[in-house]
């Protein structure tokens, strides 16, 4: 495994959501230490950013189901999901979902470099 700098919590958090969009057969690290709420939160909308990625979601839907997950726990991400999706609503474009997807990539750095880690680890034969 990589070096990462998230800790066990967030690293759960992922695995969690990993394993509940059936990404990853079981999960891998445990913790003494649950991940709170808004962990659970970046980890669901990381791993949603990620199966945009791979074309599993549409860019609407994205926006969508993470300004759901993000709404209790995280009220800037709130506000700049919501930005996005009215952006697009204007006008829904190709570059823009681009520009979009980039910002997201750039606050999820992290997460999503654990995700491609983490499956690629897995995908490998032991």
């Amino acid at each position: 495994m990589t070096t990462t700098f998230l800790s066990k919590p967030q690293q759960v958090a992922l695995q969690q959501a990993l394993f509940s969009s059936k990404l990853l057969n079981s999960e891998i690290v445990t913790s003494d230490n649950p991940p709170s709420q808004k962990q659970q939160a970046y980890g669901r909308i990381a791993v949603m950013l990620y199966r945009f990625n791979l074309q599993k979601i549409k860019w609407p839907s994205f926006l969508k189901t993470a300004i759901n997950t993000a709404s209790n726990e995280c009220s800037w991400l709130t506000r700049e999901i919501i930005r996005c999706q009215q952006s697009y609503k204007a006008q829904p474009n190709d570059a823009l979902i681009i520009e979009q997807n980039a910002f997201f990539s750039g606050i999820f750095s992290e997460e999503l470099a654990y995700i491609d880690a983490l499956l690629g680890t897995e995908a490998q034969p032991g």
